[in-house]
């Protein structure tokens, strides 16, 4: 019975609905007839993703001549369009970045730091002012030539704004980790009992994690080990010979990673590091290994017999010494890069310059030795067509006056060495790219399309003077606009 009624009640409301008063009816009709027609829903106009970095001159690192009012397209963390107001279209709707009379130019690559030192059992709080110092200077892509790949990478991976960091493997021979009987000697001196260990234990106090490799271990396995704990390459620090050295560069070129090293690892060469292949040197002090005879070299066990050797040998007179040239050429023919490190050098020399009192020591004569030295090296190997990278050796957690800079750096190439500011900026872009090779090299360095979008923007040429570099409007890394005030300010952590 419940189910009939209440299909009738059903029924009744649909006649009620159906057979309204004939009034209503009327009445809704009039109504809107009276009513201004509704005004048509339009949809609202798209935003283009699009960024354009209008008016600049635009240098873009490839060689080409600068472009003068120039227009940089970016689309999310990409370069899509690069060149004159005619060949670069602005979209409709894209943000528009007024960059008159100023001059836009590729994130500088600083190819050559070391970030990651552990302070009182922790990852130094410094890593983290450092990068965005970094940044603020202009500096978009590091390479990280020491330390802990895997610990160094995790913590940059959560910070908002800091360059592009990649890193090297370091690897070093046997005796790197246990150099003899009396690898832990204590001698007297006259500043009192100087106490030695093998290098590796310093590192690794510091937080760093070298291979050690010998011939009996399986080079590819050491490249396996290095790119699982994220490393990009290999860096050769020392106690390695030449058969090593290509063992090593042969497994780490099969899997597509690049290899550098110190200039001469001991007792391997320079000259034999370049004939075994590998794509780079670090340090022109260095050279100073192509003066002593392969025995010789083999002697050189402990980091102080390291610098005993550079002091007595390393003269600007030595730079021209035809085993030093024939290593230079060498290089030249191969490919082989170079990083001279010249800052690094520089502000050593004065640190001990500004000391108030002065007591000689064999780390000072090392220094003096190794700034004017190498830059005749350095001199030298441009003049022979040897293709450099700058690498400054920045240390993150050094004082502020005594960390080197990419910025001392190209002055010295052109100060000291006798480049051109534009040959110094291919050193800081397009050719640091090169040193850093692989996947990552290809993305970076120049302004083209389907680069990453960092870019630098200037408010004086740095063709006209080098110097101008320090005068940073804004950094742009991976499309993210930052202003230098933001970075140092620690707006940029918020």
């Amino acid at each position: 019975m419940a189910d009939w009624k209440g299909g009738i009640m059903r029924y009744e409301g649909a006649l009620r609905v159906r057979f309204r008063p004939l009034w209503a009816t009327l009445l809704v009709v009039l109504s809107a007839a009276c009513s201004p027609a509704p005004a048509p829903v339009r949809s609202p106009a798209p935003v283009s993703p699009d960024i354009a970095i209008a008016g600049a001159t635009l240098w873009d690192g490839t060689g080409r001549a600068s472009v003068t009012n120039a227009v940089t397209l970016v689309r999310g963390d990409r370069i899509v369009c690069a060149g004159s107001a005619g060949e670069c279209l602005i979209p409709k709707g894209a943000r528009v970045v007024d960059a008159q009379g100023q001059y836009l130019i590729p994130g500088l690559i600083d190819s050559h730091v070391h970030l990651l030192f552990i302070v009182n059992g922790s990852v130094s709080e410094q890593l983290d002012l450092d990068l965005r110092d970094l940044l603020a200077q202009g500096v978009t892509t590091v390479r990280d030539m020491g330390g802990n790949p895997a610990v160094l990478l995790a913590r940059v991976r959560g910070m908002g704004a800091a360059p592009r960091v990649y890193a090297m493997q370091l690897v070093a021979g046997r005796r790197f980790f246990y150099n003899g009987s009396d690898a832990y000697r204590a001698s007297r001196s006259t500043h009192g009992m100087a106490f030695h260990q093998p290098p590796a234990m310093t590192m690794q106090w510091m937080g760093w994690t070298p291979f050690m490799y010998t011939k009996d271990i399986d080079p590819d396995s050491v490249v396996r080990v290095a790119r699982a704990a994220g490393a990009m390459g290999l860096k050769l620090y020392a106690q390695l010979d030449s058969v090593s050295v290509r063992r090593l560069v042969d497994a780490a070129h099969r899997a597509g990673m690049p290899v550098w090293g110190h200039a001469w690892v001991q007792p391997a060469s320079v000259r034999e590091q370049a004939t075994a292949g590998q794509d780079g040197v670090v340090h022109a002090a260095g050279l100073a290994g192509e003066l002593y005879s392969a025995d010789d070299r083999d002697t050189l066990v402990y980091d102080g017999d390291l610098q005993a050797a550079t002091a007595m040998a390393a003269t600007p007179e030595a730079a021209h010494d035809p085993r030093i040239l024939a290593a230079l050429d060498t290089m030249a023919r191969l490919g082989t890069m170079f990083e001279p490190t010249l800052d690094a050098t520089r502000r050593s020399v004065a640190g001990f310059d500004m000391r108030s009192r002065h007591v000689p020591s064999l780390q000072e004569e090392y220094v003096r030795a190794a700034a004017g030295f190498g830059m005749e090296v350095t001199r030298e190997a441009v003049k022979r067509g040897v293709r450099i990278s700058a690498g400054s050796d920045h240390v993150a957690v050094a004082p502020p006056t005594e960390r080197a800079t990419i910025f001392g750096e190209l002055q010295l190439y052109v100060d000291s060495i006798g480049l051109s500011p534009t040959a110094a900026l291919l050193a800081a872009t397009r050719d640091a790219a090169r040193a850093i090779g692989g996947d990552a090299g290809k993305m970076i360095g120049t302004i083209e399309p389907g680069h990453y979008a960092d870019l630098v923007l200037l408010s004086k040429n740095p063709q006209a003077d080098i110097r101008n570099l320090e005068t940073v409007e804004w950094v742009m890394r991976g499309g993210v606009i930052w202003r230098p005030g933001q970075l140092r300010s620690g707006i940029a952590m918020r």
